[in-house]
């Protein structure tokens, strides 16, 4: 399932599942099934399996699956007209990890870390394909950084690693777009993470049918067309099994957190002598294996 929110119209998102062209509406679908059998009350029961919020939907866990399962009615779209938002907005905890490919790590000047660099990024910062990409007031060194996302799907707290991958929705595609001049102020990194747009997220989330492994997967980032970054998941320092574990230990994990899975080589700040940073009129696309395409213009905050 490729799990997205969607609006038709100017009406509030919804939630949806790509169907190829197509997008289906759940709650319309679940409602249409509901209605179909003589269920009363059909809306009602939609609305409440089926919110508009992704992480509503995930805390919904085994009867809100089945409930989708279970659809045989479906109300469709087409996705031409309808318009894409980050397909989870609202997560309890955003985190992300830092330096976790070895060279990324040597390209930022940076020691190969022994345990995952840890900071947050805020909900405030998520931003929809699509929309443009703020840069700062103040900054001229607004940077892109690809990296895997992935959502949550269980409470997770002292997980195994070898069970990690249990407790995981999906997969998503993040640019940790990063104001480098605002990062490197201080020690702590995240007063260049946590500006208004700093986080493009979509435009879906893959549940593990659609990747069912997460480390065979590559990453690539295009500013104005030309490639700049590649890596793959196999390369990963510290791998999605340890990172849910890891964090997991540190603190309770619940449906729909998002991680950040760190970034592969290529950043604007890697490139010697001369650094490149984005532009006003820049346009940054990035690309996963499986996870469709995330794009984003470059503009000044006004």
């Amino acid at each position: 399932m490729k799990l997205v929110r969607f609006s038709t119209q100017g009406q509030s998102p919804r939630l949806g599942v790509l169907q190829g062209d197509r997008i289906a509406d759940l709650q319309a679908s679940l409602a249409a099934t509901l209605t179909r059998r003589g269920v009363v009350r059909a809306q009602d029961i939609a609305a409440a399996l089926v919110p508009a919020s992704a992480r509503q939907f995930l805390e919904g866990g085994v009867a809100a699956k089945d409930a989708v399962a279970g659809i045989t009615e479906w109300v469709t779209v087409d996705r031409g007209g309808a318009r894409l938002h980050a397909p989870i907005a609202d997560p309890g905890k955003f985190i992300c990890i830092g330096l976790n490919y070895k060279d990324h790590a040597e390209e930022a000047g940076q020691p190969i870390p022994k345990e995952p660099p840890i900071f947050a990024k805020w909900a405030t910062s998520i931003l929809d394909p699509g929309e443009p990409l703020l840069r700062p007031r103040g900054s001229t060194q607004l940077d892109w950084e690809v990296e895997l996302g992935v959502v949550i799907g269980r409470t997770a707290r002292y997980v195994p690693r070898e069970q990690a991958l249990d407790y995981v929705a999906g997969y998503t595609i993040i640019n940790d777009a990063s104001a480098r001049d605002f990062q490197f102020l201080t020690s702590q990194w995240m007063a260049g993470k946590i500006f208004e747009t700093a986080a493009p997220v979509g435009p879906y989330i893959a549940d593990r049918e659609e990747i069912p492994d997460p480390h065979v997967l590559e990453l690539k980032t295009f500013v104005n067309g030309k490639q700049m970054q590649r890596g793959n998941t196999k390369t990963l320092i510290f791998d999605v099994r340890y990172l849910v574990s890891y964090l997991s230990n540190l603190m309770t994990l619940s449906p729909g957190d998002l991680i950040a899975t760190g970034t592969p080589p290529g950043v604007g700040l890697g490139i010697k002598p001369n650094p490149i940073w984005l532009q006003p009129g820049d346009v940054c696309r990035m690309e996963i294996t499986g996870l469709g395409v995330l794009e984003n213009r470059v503009v000044d905050e006004p």
